[in-house]
């Protein structure tokens, strides 16, 4: 019995060692895909030389930072209007201009656009981000427009192109202003916005 168990062992052992063998000719076969591994660590000894040779500079003043500060003033100062001139798809000339005290976007939302919640899976808790609804309870975008106010208080809304400045601009043939209402609208509009400010 001793004779059979031994000679099961060694021939299990061969098994073995034959099974090795044609798993590592299989591997000998197989293209060792290193390129990408190569080109990885060339790309980071390459950059690491630029940073030694020609390090990024170190600026004591941004004048990115400084446009985007500017700007951001700029935009939430309600003393200043801004003209807004726009136009039709392929035409040079603006179809109209109107002055605006800031362009905003129909999507903008005062609340957050998602919500973050618990979700079971595989026996156990994930958080998942789902679209939260606007402030009047729908769901969705309000496509692609702009829109703003006038000096007048009134609304505005568009999806053209468009060219924004805080002085008006000069063409070549004189351009309509497209918000222009008689003092009686003007006062209708007054008590509009009047009764929205009471409403807050």
């Amino acid at each position: 019995m001793k004779k059979v168990f031994g000679y099961l062992g060694k021939l299990s052992m061969v098994f073995a060692f034959a099974t090795l063998l044609m798993a590592a000719d299989c591997d000998d076969n197989r293209p060792a895909n290193t390129s990408a591994k190569d080109e990885q660590a060339h790309t980071e000894q390459n950059q690491q030389n630029l940073n030694q040779v020609q390090p990024a500079p170190r600026i004591t003043w941004s004048l990115e930072r400084d446009n985007l500060i500017k700007r951001f003033k700029l935009q939430n100062d309600r003393s200043v209007m801004f003209y807004m001139y726009i136009f039709n798809e392929g035409v040079s000339a603006p179809i109209g201009y109107y002055q605006v005290n800031k362009v905003s976007s129909v999507n903008s939302q005062l609340t957050n656009t998602e919500q973050i919640v618990n979700a079971s899976e595989h026996g156990g808790y994930t958080a998942l981000t789902l679209p939260s609804p606007a402030e009047d309870g729908s769901y969705g975008t309000n496509g692609d427009a702009v829109f703003g106010f006038t000096p007048e208080d009134i609304y505005i809304e568009h999806n053209m192109h468009y060219i924004v400045a805080t002085v008006p601009l000069h063409f070549t043939q004189p351009v309509n202003k497209l918000a222009i209402v008689d003092v009686a609208t003007q006062e209708q509009l007054k008590v509009l916005m009047a009764k929205l400010d009471a409403a807050k």
